[in-house]
């Protein structure tokens, strides 16, 4: 280590490594809610069945084994276009307040396209969807996505997402 070196040495070596254990932690942080809505999304169809059936008597199309691995893909591209640009973007965490609204939008960014799908491939087509609701979809989930930074309710925060945009998604569906 070079570090040890230079003029104050250790100074810069402590901090080196202690903004390695703050990365360390926020990057657990980060896969752990990106993985929760993954896994989630396996288990998501009775609630919005449920939904259905409660509130607006869509007709369920018969699912296949296709569709499951279907949404898989849908969550694992998310997935992968959320890592990259956090990867690149990173740094904006550290700016006081711009990061708040730059964590909200990274979460629209993985969990849109997912949530759409999970909310809407058991009765509608998810792109025909996707294209009608337009900017709204990406506002239900920007704005939900401030549930991620309460600690024990951020693990259920892709349910709750899939909630507000289950009742969208039916209501452009039923008419």
């Amino acid at each position: 280590n070079y570090s040890k070196s230079l003029p104050y040495g250790d100074v810069i070596s402590g901090f080196v490594n202690s903004a390695g254990w703050i990365f360390l932690i926020i990057l657990y942080y980060l896969l752990t809610i990106s993985t929760l809505g993954v896994f989630s999304s396996l288990f998501i169809d009775k609630i919005v069945l449920r939904i259905n059936e409660k509130h607006f008597n869509c007709t369920p199309k018969k699912t296949t084994f296709k569709d499951t691995l279907y949404g898989l893909w849908v969550s694992e591209k998310a997935f992968l276009i959320y890592i990259v640009l956090s990867i690149f973007t990173f740094w904006m965490l550290f700016i006081p307040v711009v990061n708040i609204f730059y964590q909200m939008f990274m979460w629209s960014v993985l969990n849109k396209k997912p949530l759409i799908f999970d909310s809407s491939y058991l009765f509608l087509n998810p792109k025909e969807i996707e294209e009608k609701l337009g900017i709204k979809a990406w506002l239900v989930v920007f704005f939900t996505s401030v549930v991620y930074f309460v600690p024990i309710v951020s693990w259920f925060g892709y349910t709750i997402q899939l909630i507000f945009l289950s009742h969208m998604v039916l209501k452009k569906g039923s008419k």
